[in-house]
């Protein structure tokens, strides 16, 4: 009783805890100065701070903010945030912004940051110059520097998108350290600005501060084979180069200028100074000279400028004409599609063709290259796709993309699908059998079109469905003896993108006529009817074929299952572990089947 006393009144507490204001009721301290290490404890009232939720960061407007190095909560209402403050912070007023898990509390203004008397700056370097492949250190000097307070210190150099950074650093004091560097072979030799970041200083660089001179052991390219191609051609092309060191994997061979980048579709790596690349140049390749160049992992890149220069193939692939121009929502059209100057092919330049309207892109279903200029693409249209002139787009790897504004216009179904038969109509309870039903002014979707027999609240559903063709598809249906009999519709859902389709009362689901089938049909002779403890069965025509004899209560579970053997022509069957009740006895003999109601006593 205590205890729920207690966890009531606490509960309570965080109630009107939560209905009352949450706010930030002092900083401290409230100011601090660039190039400042600083812990700032931040109070508040009905706040809940609660620890690996809570946090604490200073926001201006213009600013991406400040955010600390860690968080503690000392309770629920404080939290004390570490911050480093550098000259790339803006001096001026931060708001105090503290998450509590639920939500922002926010102290405008409660937060200003002071400029440093003297900003940090990178004053020497000594060496200024090595040589590609060295191992060196370099002594750097600052003013007003705060070397070694901040562990998350680095110090690199920087060209033209090549970065070096350092191995180690050893700090002597505020103003002074000596960096040590691992110089690459493959770093391009030039001129390097001398980078130093921290949470204290910021940025500080110096540019163009160190010279790196080529080693005369330094990668390069020395041929290229062949060295030009037509806009068109596929070829392999060879690179050669000295003290380089290719490797399968982390090796990659591309072609670049100012306005566009080639890659092959493939590459092999011979050996260290050897790499292929299979190369296909189509006319969507700008023309002009292109750097060759290798890119490795983690060494760098070897480029041999202008070394490859692809030439025009003189009239450029294009589009003709498409044939039909017109085609309806809800059918499947097959369109012959003419080009000028392409090299289609289905091994090595087999085209994609799409049809584009605004957003909509429009894929077919195949493709058929029937010569080097001609296609025969096989679309199908449903009625969710958007009716009106599409662009018709064609790309080969060796033709680049060409395109014809206006080639097809997809026009508005003219006429709604409907189910035009179903084959067979009708069933007994208890029958097992394949419906197919055909369609007119439709194309079956496998995976979209889903067929079902449905009465008032009741669907039957196959076991599973075929589509034979664009109007057939055919269901395995199973009617259970519990199955209500009349008529069913016949329904097919077919996805968002086609409308649904139903022939009313178009299947009939009948009870089985037990009398007829025993009088002119019955193949075994059951008795007692009703039964206790067996049930006898006996032939009623000379066979050589096994009977397999199956009992279903009135849900169609199986209850209990057995062969009358062909070698045999009278059995018992033992109903001991049967409840009592009403089931049916189905008897199947090849395709004839003979059902009777027994009752068990």
């Amino acid at each position: 009783m205590k205890r729920t006393f207690i966890f009531n009144l606490f509960a309570l507490f965080l109630f009107v805890t939560g209905m009352q204001a949450q706010t930030i009721t002092s900083v401290d301290p409230n100011e601090g100065t660039q190039c400042q290490q600083l812990s700032i404890i931040v109070t508040g009232e009905n706040v809940n701070f609660m620890q690996g939720t809570s946090s604490v960061h200073l926001s201006q407007s213009g600013s991406d903010g400040i955010y600390p190095e860690n968080n503690t909560v000392l309770n629920i209402n404080q939290i004390q945030s570490d911050f480093y403050f550098s000259p790339d912070n803006q001096e001026g007023s931060y708001n105090v912004e503290a998450w509590n898990g639920s939500g922002y509390i926010v102290l405008n203004n409660g937060f200003y940051l002071n400029p440093v008397a003297n900003l940090p700056q990178l004053l020497s370097i000594d060496p200024d110059t090595a040589v590609s492949g060295e191992t060196f250190e370099m002594e750097i000097i600052g003013e007003y520097t705060h070397f070694g307070m901040d562990n998350l210190e680095n110090v690199y150099l920087y060209a033209s998108g090549t970065y070096i950074s350092k191995s180690y650093i050893i700090v002597i004091d505020l103003n002074h350290l000596v960096v040590g560097f691992n110089l690459s072979t493959y770093n391009p030799a030039g001129s390097y600005s001398v980078n130093y970041n921290s949470r204290l200083d910021g940025n500080l660089t110096m540019p163009d501060a160190f010279t790196l001179l080529p080693s005369a052991n330094s990668p390069e390219i020395v041929s290229v084979e062949p060295n030009a191609a037509f806009q068109g051609d596929q070829l392999t092309v060879t690179v050669t180069g000295t003290n380089t060191l290719f490797q399968q994997g982390s090796s990659m061979l591309y072609f670049y200028n100012e306005f566009n980048e080639i890659y092959p579709f493939s590459h092999n790596v011979i050996n260290d100074t050897i790499i292929t690349g299979d190369f296909l140049f189509n006319s969507d390749d700008d023309t002009g000279y292109y750097n060759v160049t290798v890119y490795n992992w983690d060494l760098g890149s070897v480029i041999l400028e202008n070394g490859f220069h692809l030439f025009s193939a003189g009239i450029a692939p294009s589009l003709v004409s498409c044939f039909p121009i017109e085609a309806f929502q809800g059918t499947r059209t097959i369109f012959e599609i003419k080009t000028a100057n392409t090299h289609f092919n289905s091994e090595t330049n087999m085209p994609s063709v799409t049809l584009v309207c605004e957003s909509e892109e429009l894929y077919c279903h195949d493709i058929t290259v029937v010569d080097s200029v001609t296609l025969l693409a096989n679309f199908v249209f449903s009625h969710a796709n958007a009716h009106g002139w599409h662009d018709l787009v064609v790309y080969a790897p060796l033709d680049g993309t060409m395109n014809l504004e206006n080639a097809v216009n997809l026009l508005e179904a003219i006429t709604m699908p409907t189910i035009s038969s179903v084959v067979p109509d009708s069933a007994n309870q208890g029958d097992a059998l394949t419906i197919s039903v055909t369609g007119n002014n439709i194309v079956f979707m496998q995976g979209t079109s889903q067929l079902s027999l449905t009465q008032g609240n009741l669907t039957i559903s196959p076991s599973s469905q075929t589509i034979v063709n664009d109007s057939v598809l055919s269901g395995e249906f199973n009617f259970l003896i519990n199955f209500p009999t009349g008529k069913y519709d016949v329904a097919i859902d077919n996805g968002y993108a086609w409308p649904p389709m139903n022939l009313p009362e178009s299947f009939n689901l009948m009870l089985f006529d037990f009398m007829d089938e025993i009088s002119h049909h019955s193949m075994l002779t059951i008795y007692p009817n009703p039964a206790k403890e067996v049930l006898n069965i006996r032939r009623n025509f000379g066979s050589t074929l096994d009977y397999q004899i199956q009992l279903f209560d009135t849900q169609g579970h199986l209850v209990l299952e057995d062969i009358l053997s062909g070698k045999i022509s009278e059995s018992q069957l033992s109903l001991s572990s049967i409840e009592k009740g009403v089931y049916l006895l189905k008897v199947t003999q090849d395709k004839s089947v003979q059902t009777e109601r027994i009752v068990i006593q």
